[in-house]
């Protein structure tokens, strides 16, 4: 498991939490005992407030109560009671995982993995993964493992553990996807597009398979299968210009500069997602097959970015 970044952050959290609700606590407490005075005051005379000093320190510990009883029931102000999850998070953790014990702790590690804590939702999704025996519910707590490890940049376990999902049970076109998707990423492309076809066979609903299936082929070097799926989601009109932006790369690879920068044209025309990641990847199919001195001098100039940003992002 990657090293921890995130060791502090609870007892970051706790103290934020903490100093955030003392000047709360201390407001009531002094709205508390102005009231009981105001009130001692005005029935006995402001001289006799020193000698109640019960009804005062009643006052003040009966404002605590109320300051805690809504701070605990009414909402605390920590991100994490913020978040609602979505419903495919809520048919995942309420739905197929049910309840028993390690619910409430999967779904904090849920949100934990949608605050971009990855390190401290994995810690909770192995402890759950290690107590749980159910294979239905172990298939859930997979698919996010999986998930973290997708989103941390590490596509081999990701896969692995999709993989496993798929095994215990979550056959969700969701898990293909992501599975598929990490095999690509891993240069584990055959199997990828085994996964891809499994989606297609289910007449799935997601409108850029057949433009990931094209990437798949075209990272193997299979450019003719590639231009074929790229072609197929421009003839249904899905992922659009995406599948133009497919179409240039393919024709880049069988060096075919002329159609290639046909589409690479209509690709910005339609106003593609991610052109930096589009040249990127441009860029560098250019320099494998040879052609980076002969292409527009235009696509070279590209903003710095990771060395992982070849993968347009939808």
């Amino acid at each position: 498991m990657p090293m921890r970044r995130y060791g502090g952050r609870r007892a970051f959290n706790l103290a934020s939490e903490i100093s955030g609700f003392l000047p709360w606590l201390a407001a009531h407490v002094v709205i508390g005992v102005v009231l009981c005075a105001y009130f001692i005051a005005d029935e006995h005379g402001s001289e006799a407030v020193e000698i109640y000093y019960k009804p005062l320190a009643a006052a003040a510990l009966v404002s605590i109560a109320v300051a805690l009883v809504s701070w605990l029931f009414l909402g605390r102000r920590s991100p994490e009671r913020n978040i609602e999850l979505g419903n495919f998070d809520k048919m995942m953790v309420y739905g197929r995982f049910g309840g028993g014990r390690n619910s409430k702790k999967l779904k904090e590690a849920v949100i934990e993995l949608h605050l971009y804590n990855f390190n401290d939702a994995l810690d909770s999704l192995k402890e759950i993964e290690e107590e749980e025996e159910d294979e239905g519910r172990l298939s859930v707590v997979d698919f996010y493992i999986g998930r973290c490890y997708q989103l941390m940049g590490y596509p081999a376990n990701g896969a692995r553990y999709f993989g496993e999902a798929i095994e215990n049970g979550l056959k969700l076109n969701d898990t293909y996807l992501l599975e598929a998707r990490c095999l690509t990423q891993n240069g584990r492309f055959d199997e990828a597009v085994d996964c891809y076809k499994v989606l297609l066979e289910r007449d799935c609903y997601f409108d850029f398979i057949y433009t990931d299936i094209g990437i798949a082929y075209l990272k193997k070097g299979d450019s003719e299968n590639a231009l074929e799926y790229f072609q197929k989601s421009l003839d249904e009109g899905k992922n659009y210009s995406f599948a133009l932006g497919g179409c240039s790369l393919a024709y880049l690879q069988m060096k075919n500069l002329e159609e290639s920068n046909k589409y690479y044209k209509k690709a910005l025309m339609c106003n593609m997602d991610d052109i930096n990641g589009f040249k990127i990847f441009y860029c560098n199919i250019a320099e494998s097959v040879g052609l980076y001195d002969e292409i527009d001098p235009n696509i070279k100039r590209r903003s710095d970015v990771g060395d992982d940003d070849d993968e347009i992002i939808r």
